[in-house]
């Protein structure tokens, strides 16, 4: 095949773009997948190219959707194919031939290279991350392609045509996987770091580890109080109250945040059965960080979780898959008139992230220490405080750290926010 590409009329530049698309295709062995989409855009013409199906290999020859990682050796197939078969996919050119040609040039990059060095033209020849320049150089030079490299792909190729034509075209009317439509953590929280990111995950991550529910019974409070400096001359004590929700035989787990003792004593009575249906919708609003499977996780928080290798819990019960932490806050609102109830997510803010964080990180430490376990099957109504020094990366573009003093306790609770059975909280 080389030799005959090699004879074909050199036509075009073209942007071969391989990326790991937001939606989910059933594996081929029953377990859901995210795909890889293989673009091939002819640049001087903008034309999208595909390749006519190869016969009886449809993954390697027509497809430009793949359902494994192509390596370079399955990306090189693809385009040798659209090179001597070449298919167009736009739409306002619908059953347009192309005649088979071989680019002048080939500019490559992948989901984690696709805004690199974006706007700055001079870096691109030095870049050696995207891992389909070196593997296809040598293949594509026997078929006469030497000019190849790295360009990024520009942002309204993503947004336009990944984003709003090709990934919504793969969600069926029932579609069971994905279907956190929260915005991405990194996306939508100003201040929101990689590197707070790294810390907040891997707080999430050990907590999960340390299955906080054989520690704290289920939405016992604990109160959790720092001292938060917003800048050199203003400074806040903050002040929350966390408490257990779930575990891992109820199938769901985390943490809940509520602002007040109050709110969380209320969500404690009505977890203990103490108030009646038309009063436990209230105990919705507040924040929480939930653990779910990465299916049930919006796309943006698993590529930045992957891309900066961030830490995620792995489930014991089922292997290759983790535990992935959800942050959200949660409003109720009771339809008024006729009108049907609604609950709105959103996600918190970068100070009540970093309450997340500490709040993590503090519970984890005392659990591991024994402090917030039960003492001879005794139970504590009210302990501490005991002061954990917690690092956080809030707000913090590189990797600086502040250490933050948090000092953590089990306020009273009587016997009316408790309920009968006082063996119910720690």
């Amino acid at each position: 095949m080389a030799e005959a590409i090699k004879k074909l009329p050199v036509k075009g530049v073209w942007q071969v773009y391989v990326h790991k698309l937001r939606a989910y295709v059933m594996g081929d062995d029953g377990v859901p997948v995210r795909p890889y989409l293989m673009l091939v855009v002819s640049t001087k013409d903008g034309q999208f190219l595909a390749c006519e199906p190869a016969d009886g290999d449809d993954e390697a020859g027509g497809n430009n959707v793949v359902k494994a990682f192509p390596t370079p050796e399955t990306l090189l197939a693809f385009l040798k194919r659209v090179m001597t078969h070449p298919r167009v996919m736009n739409t306002t050119a619908a059953g347009e031939k192309r005649k088979p040609a071989r680019p002048e040039s080939i500019r490559f990059a992948d989901t984690n290279t696709a805004s690199l060095h974006l706007g700055e033209k001079e870096k691109w020849a030095g870049v050696t991350a995207c891992p389909y320049v070196e593997g296809c150089r040598v293949g594509l030079a026997e078929c006469g392609v030497d000019d190849i490299g790295f360009a990024p792909v520009p942002t309204d190729l993503i947004e336009t045509i990944i984003r709003q034509q090709i990934e919504p075209s793969m969600q069926p009317d029932n579609q069971e996987w994905g279907t956190q439509h929260l915005p991405g953590l990194m996306e939508s929280v100003d201040g929101f770091s990689p590197a707070f990111g790294g810390s907040l995950f891997a707080a999430a991550a050990e907590f999960a580890r340390v299955s906080p529910w054989t520690a704290l019974a289920q939405r016992r409070p604990v109160q959790i109080a720092y001292r938060l400096v917003l800048r050199e001359d203003v400074a806040m004590r903050l002040t929350a109250f966390v408490s257990v929700v779930g575990g891992k035989e109820q199938g769901s787990f985390g943490l809940a945040v509520h602002k007040t003792l109050q709110d969380a004593k209320k969500a404690y009575e009505v977890d203990a059965g103490d108030k009646g249906d038309d009063e436990t919708l209230d105990t919705v609003n507040g924040q929480s960080c939930m653990f779910a499977s990465v299916y049930e996780t919006p796309f943006e928080d698993v590529d930045a979780a992957e891309a900066n290798e961030w830490d995620v819990a792995p489930m014991e019960d089922d292997p290759g898959e983790s535990y992935w932490p959800i942050f959200c806050k949660m409003a109720f609102e009771k339809g008024e008139n006729g009108a049907e109830d609604a609950l709105s997510l959103t996600r918190p803010a970068i100070v009540e992230l970093q309450c997340f964080e500490l709040s993590l990180k503090a519970v984890v430490d005392l659990i591991k220490s024994g402090e917030l376990r039960c003492v001879d099957e005794k139970v504590r109504d009210s302990a501490g405080p005991w002061t954990v020094k917690c690092q956080t990366f809030a707000g913090s573009a590189e990797s600086e750290t502040a250490e933050i003093e948090v000092e953590v306790s089990l306020p009273s609770l009587d016997g009316s926010a408790a309920g009968e059975d006082k063996d119910a909280y720690l």
